[in-house]
């Protein structure tokens, strides 16, 4: 195919190693994409805040981001926001507070414009330490919280996928759920996901979606999947991500996507 106007990708399983880093080589391919004049974009359910190496280590090859699961587009480095979903603090408390009715063996991490608040249990299942220590209580500290930038459930004996299947008639239609990829889900409102978000970035740029290039690894990226010209997944992708993906490329241990994206250049 000719060369993208615009590439997005995943972090987490998808651009990042096994050890959750860019690797040099990929670093390296990504520089080269914007020196060809593309545009590239992580997008990933962190928000830019837990990101910030990431960003750091690709220095010039990323310069936007749909982030927090497409409730955050931003540019990059600077992380100024170009548009937000706003997900209201209080909505976000009282989604805990109705999971924790169903089940309470269900634990939590919520972020608001207060504080970062995790229970026990959370930072072992996530990417990268979140470098605060567990509380007991996941609201505690939030007091005056306006705003929620993220809320994530997870269960002792449940997979985050099973939670996908559960949690929707738990919490009614104004709320979603969506994996994160990592074994917890995110909780946010209705209509927020990679997918609306890449579509907004690609409108505020004059990006035709046909000339889009995505790269995933897990059930969030879909969405991002159904807009895009061309869809990849690496070769660790979930079944569903490989079976949407125009093609499979090496696994994030193998630097799927540098390869990709050193083909395209060498072609072009």
């Amino acid at each position: 195919m000719s060369l993208p106007s615009l590439i997005a990708t995943d972090l987490d399983g998808t651009l990042l190693g096994p050890d959750g880093l860019v690797s040099m080589r990929t670093a390296e391919a990504l520089r080269a994409a914007t020196a060809a004049g593309i545009i590239v974009v992580f997008a990933s359910g962190r928000p830019p805040f837990i990101a910030a190496r990431e960003i750091e280590a690709a220095g010039s090859g990323v310069q936007y981001g749909v982030m927090a699961n497409g409730t955050i587009v931003c540019a990059l480095p600077s992380g100024e926001v170009l548009r937000s979903v706003s997900f209201e603090a209080q909505t976000a408390i009282d989604a805990v507070r109705v999971i924790r009715k169903h089940d309470p063996a269900f634990g939590f991490a919520l972020a608001t414009d207060r504080t970062f608040t995790a229970e026990d249990g959370f930072g072992g299942r996530m990417p990268i330490d979140p470098g605060v220590p567990a509380v007991p209580d996941v609201l505690v500290g939030h007091d005056g919280a306006t705003e929620a930038i993220k809320l994530l459930a997870f269960h002792p004996s449940r997979s985050a996928h099973e939670l996908m299947t559960t949690l929707p008639t738990v919490l009614g239609p104004y709320l979603t759920v969506s994996h994160m990829g990592a074994d917890a889900v995110e909780i946010a409102p209705a209509g927020a996901d990679k997918g609306i978000g890449l579509q907004w970035l690609c409108a505020h740029l004059g990006v035709a979606q046909a000339d889009v290039m995505v790269f995933g690894d897990e059930i969030n990226d879909l969405p991002m999947f159904a807009v895009a010209g061309h869809r990849v997944a690496v070769a660790n992708a979930h079944p569903s991500v490989r079976d949407a993906a125009d093609e499979v490329t090496e696994s994030n241990a193998h630097d799927g996507v540098a390869i990709v994206i050193e083909r395209l250049l060498a072609n072009s």
